[in-house]
């Protein structure tokens, strides 16, 4: 009379182990992905209930407040001053990532944590040191300018230099680039440093044995490993930068039809007590960059393949 046969059991058979641990990450992730569904389809739910029940001037108050032309000046430079931030954001994240990937710094430690600064730190404290520091220059220029001569009845001139930073990038469209630039920056060495970390460096070694320069070796080697790095880099800072409210509204105001931005347009809905439009303003800006997300992760996806490929 034999045993009988062990009963197999999911903590006994891994391979029932794996399907269930599949299991509760896909769970995770269909999870979350429904959750922000979810709210979208509750606020696309709250403006068609609006439109379906609103009074006659409500509705046109409505009309009047999305269907201007301030509004697609809010989309233009939205959606411009995100682009031109994530670009200047990458010319300093690539070399700045790479160096932190790859060379000996003296005080590494501090120059890490600095960067990284920029991301924890509230972005309203961002946009706070910002005007600080603009204030600081423009009082720097005044006291470096020329003295009046009350004599000859010559007023005082400030530096113009010094006092140019301010009146460039205060309540103007540059200081929306200025306040996006100073978080993005940060998220984008973030993202170009772990890229470079996991790109092969024997693939570099070999091309400064074989003569190239180290610009060279980070140019035809290193980089085109962290290609999907440099787009997840883009897709980072974009994407953070087209919804950033706090420093933009500091630094740059909330002026309609001259510095606002969707996300600060939003806000001056909200506190004027017309949720309807702050919501219609939010699911515009979420249907632009979704939409440019699914362009770019595409992209970043095509890319992958190819360089699978070309491997």
């Amino acid at each position: 009379m034999g045993l009988p046969a062990p009963v197999e059991t999911p903590e006994r058979n891994p391979a029932a182990r794996r399907q269930h641990f599949r299991r509760v990450a896909i769970a995770a992730a269909l999870g979350f992905s429904a959750f922000m569904a979810l709210l979208l389809v509750v606020d696309l739910g709250y403006i068609g209930e609006f439109l379906l029940n609103a009074s006659p001037d409500r509705y046109r108050r409505f009309r009047e407040n999305i269907f201007v032309a301030e509004t697609l000046h809010e989309v233009i430079l939205s959606l411009g001053s995100a682009t031109v931030t994530t670009a200047l954001a990458l010319l300093v994240a690539v070399p700045a990532g790479y160096a932190l990937s790859r060379f000996r710094i003296r005080g590494k430690l501090l120059v890490d944590t600095l960067v990284d600064s920029a991301i924890v730190l509230p972005p309203l404290i961002m946009g706070l040191s910002l005007l600080v520091l603009l204030s600081v220059l423009r009082r720097a220029g005044e006291a470096l300018g020329t003295p009046p001569d009350p004599a000859a009845g010559v007023p005082g001139r400030p530096n113009p230099v010094l006092n140019s930073f301010y009146e460039f990038f205060v309540y103007a469209k540059p200081g929306i680039v200025l306040a996006q630039f100073s978080v993005a920056t940060a998220l984008a060495v973030r993202s170009m440093k772990a890229a470079f970390d996991a790109a092969d460096r024997r693939v570099e070694d070999v091309a400064l044995t074989l003569g190239c320069t180290r610009f060279g070796a980070f140019w035809r080697a290193a980089l085109p490993q962290a290609r999907s790095g440099l787009l997840t880099g883009a897709v980072v800072a974009w994407s953070y930068t087209v919804g950033l409210f706090a420093p933009v509204a500091i630094l740059a105001g909330t002026v309609k039809g001259r510095t606002a931005v969707l996300p600060t347009r939003a806000y001056m809905e909200v506190s004027n007590g017309y949720l309807e439009e702050a919501l219609a303003l939010t699911l515009v800006m979420a249907v632009i960059a979704m939409t440019v997300l699914i362009a770019l992760k595409l992209l970043a996806r095509r890319n992958a393949a190819g360089a699978e490929v070309s491997l």
